[in-house]
């Protein structure tokens, strides 16, 4: 089966590509858009099977349909879209298509026998005597063509092919890259849109609070110093206001650098940051390590090796060269066949050193596999860590300290309006809930950036467990 890259955006988006020149067709993009608001990010990498690599590969040469132009849109922008344009007009791919060209150039070149050989040799002439003409010639005309014997053209091929597999992997790595970069970059725009909204909220809070302010200094129930503490926290509103619609300009730039557009047209990014997809135990997680893109790359290296071990033995075997052709006799004006056998003889060089090195190279290949699978066991354990870590954290904010801090923030409003309260109170409880709202969309950004990285790394979603806030 064909190697797929998944992104599960609420109830799942699957975006087929062409492998072939690394685009992604609109209409499947368009077939594949479900209904709603994005929330959880989830991506993956279904690795092809030992069985199906050689599939996989052959499906990227066959000649794929012009992929439909993607535009970016102007209102709007989903996740789904922002993918689909990177996949696009994303220049890391473009190299891969000149990299498969050259793999099948080389199954073609591999798959070649060897040419024939045609002999023309003269003898018995410009001697002396008799021989001092050509009276006595002898002419020869023979054609001869080498049998390869031990299979070394199927192992070439089968090396060729093996290595066409080590390029299809590295696509798919890079590609998975590039789809996870865009992915982080648009949780980014959402976060920056949180906290531009968030940023709004606090200004106009600011602002209610100095017309709160100059009501009771005009009534003689505050003093002058108020009203200017309460002027000092709107000018700050106003600046923290600008700061942060410019840290939003520089991430929406930055996530349209993906499809080489340096003025993006899309006015908002559309997802959910809050939502999120309880995860599965480590264990779970552990046991899909064996199927990451990595390791899948190491076992196509592993085969690679293998088919190169073949070939090394095929060659200990010498080839055969046979031929045949007629002689001229021009003495007497006869003429003869000749055939002939040539056979080198393996008593010294019996490629003993090149079947030892590539036995080397494939124990080698197998070490880095093992490494690579207690490396991202390692990464994979503290991204899983950081992520409980952060649930729990969303968790506290959600349930307990927002409400807690948005409770006390109305009745210290509500007190200062009746004179209990003083303004410095009511200005410690706003910037309470304006940290505890930075954190919280702190945390969810983490949460679903911390998603994307683990599902690179086991190329597996995650899968069970219904969306919530």
């Amino acid at each position: 089966m064909k190697r797929c890259i998944w992104f599960a955006i609420v109830l799942g988006i699957t975006l087929p590509t062409s492998a072939d020149d690394g685009r992604i067709s609109k209409e499947g993009i368009l077939a594949s858009i479900t209904a709603g608001h994005p929330a959880v990010v989830v991506l993956t990498e279904h690795p092809a099977s030992a069985e199906s690599e050689r599939s996989a590969a052959d499906t990227t040469t066959q000649q794929s349909k012009p992929a439909a132009a993607v535009r970016e849109p102007t209102g709007s922008l989903t996740l789904a879209e922002a993918l689909a344009l990177a996949l696009t007009e994303n220049p890391e791919l473009a190299p891969f298509a000149w990299h498969e060209r050259a793999d099948e150039a080389r199954i073609i070149q591999a798959s070649l026998r060897i040419n024939p050989e045609l002999n023309l040799q003269v003898e018995d002439v410009l001697g002396t005597g008799a021989y001092s003409g050509g009276s006595q010639a002898q002419t020869t005309l023979q054609l001869s063509q080498v049998i390869e014997l031990g299979g070394k053209r199927a192992a070439r091929r089968e090396v060729a092919s093996r290595a066409r597999g080590i390029t299809q992997f590295e696509y798919e790595s890079v590609r998975v890259d590039v789809l996870a970069n865009v992915t982080q970059r648009f949780i980014h725009v959402v976060a920056k849109q949180q906290s531009l909204e968030l940023a709004i909220t606090n200004h106009r809070l600011a602002e209610d609070a100095l017309t709160t302010v100059q009501k009771r200094v005009e009534a003689g129930k505050a003093s002058a110093l108020e009203a200017t503490k309460a002027q000092v926290a709107l000018a700050r509103g106003e600046v923290l206001v600008g700061a942060t619609r410019n840290e939003l300009n520089a991430a929406r730039k930055l996530l349209a650098a993906s499809w080489r557009n340096d003025d993006p047209v899309f006015e908002r990014a559309e997802a959910d940051l809050f939502a999120r997809r309880p995860i599965p135990p480590y264990q779970a997680l552990a046991g899909q390590i064996s199927s990451s893109p990595e390791i899948a790359r190491w076992i196509s290296e592993k085969r690679l090796r293998e088919a190169e071990i073949k070939l090394a033995d095929a060659l200990r075997v010498p080839n055969l060269t046979v031929g045949g052709g007629i002689r001229l006799l021009e003495g007497n004006g006869e003429e003869a066949l000749v055939f002939g056998l040539t056979m080198p003889l393996p008593l010294f060089d019996r490629n003993q050193g090149g079947s030892a090195e590539l036995r080397a190279e494939f124990g080698r290949a197998e070490a880095d596999q093992k490494a690579a699978e207690f490396r991202i066991g390692a990464v994979l354990l503290g991204l899983y860590e950081e992520t409980v870590h952060n649930i729990h954290v969303i968790e506290g904010l959600e349930r307990k300290i927002l409400p807690m801090a948005e409770e006390a923030l109305a009745i210290s409003r509500e007190g200062y309006v009746q004179g209990r309260f003083s303004y410095l109170e009511v200005l410690d409880a706003q910037r309470t809930v304006f940290d505890v709202r930075q954190e919280y969309i702190r945390m969810a950004t983490s949460y679903h950036q911390l998603i994307v990285e683990i599902e690179r790394l086991t190329g597996q979603p995650f899968e069970g467990g219904e969306l919530h806030r």
